[in-house]
């Protein structure tokens, strides 16, 4: 079987580290876990095969900007011939507190502009994806949505980065989950975790 990991996020040196893009980063990091055996580019995204012991692993990264994340999407799905319950998402939240993941077989867009893209594209939110939080919204977003973009574009601070990378580190403990075990069993252990332990964790 044909899965993909698709990370979103804008591509170029411009977007580098922002909070829209830490599905590249994710990405990217998920290589350090498995060794990568193709890479290329395709319509509208770059891709890696990924060596495992299970199934054929696509990581993909959308190079047609967060908006048209779902062009993307549907060209890797043509190309590997796979179906939406085959591709899993990997996007950043501002619905949910930084630090922490939340895994989902389907599911709203939550106003995201790339999942937006994405379900419209393939018809159907029947796809799985991990929510990687960048929340809440700062208060000037609240008053004016407008402002989202300028918030979701913009850089972690120092002390948020180090929230992040410690969990971008535990959504790759949940990817490998997925990859070597399944769905259902990354879900039961890694649905709604962070990166500040709580007594139920």
């Amino acid at each position: 079987m044909v899965n993909i990991l698709c990370g979103l996020g804008n591509p170029g040196l411009r977007y580098q580290n922002t909070r829209h893009n830490i599905g590249f980063e994710a990405i990217e990091r998920l290589t350090e876990r498995y060794p990568v055996i193709e890479s290329g580019r395709a319509n509208g995204f770059a891709f890696q095969k990924i060596a495992t012991t299970v199934d054929d692993w696509f990581l993909v990264k959308p190079e047609t900007f967060m908006n048209r994340s779902g062009w993307a999407a549907v060209e890797a799905l043509t190309m590997f011939n796979a179906e939406p319950a085959q591709l899993f998402v990997i996007v950043d939240d501002f619905n949910i507190p930084l630090g922490r993941i939340r895994l989902r077989r389907s599911g709203s867009d939550g106003g995201h502009k790339g999942l937006i893209s994405i379900i419209e594209s393939l018809e159907t939110d029947c796809f799985p994806r991990l929510r990687l939080g960048i929340g809440p919204l700062p208060e000037y977003c609240r008053e004016n949505t407008d402002l989202i973009p300028e918030f979701v574009l913009g850089t972690f601070s120092q002390s948020e980065r180090e929230i992040v990378d410690k969990m971008i580190t535990l959504g790759i403990e949940a990817l490998v989950e997925l990859i070597d075990h399944g769905l259902e069993p990354a879900i039961r252990q890694f649905n709604n975790r962070n990166v500040f332990p709580t007594p139920d964790q």
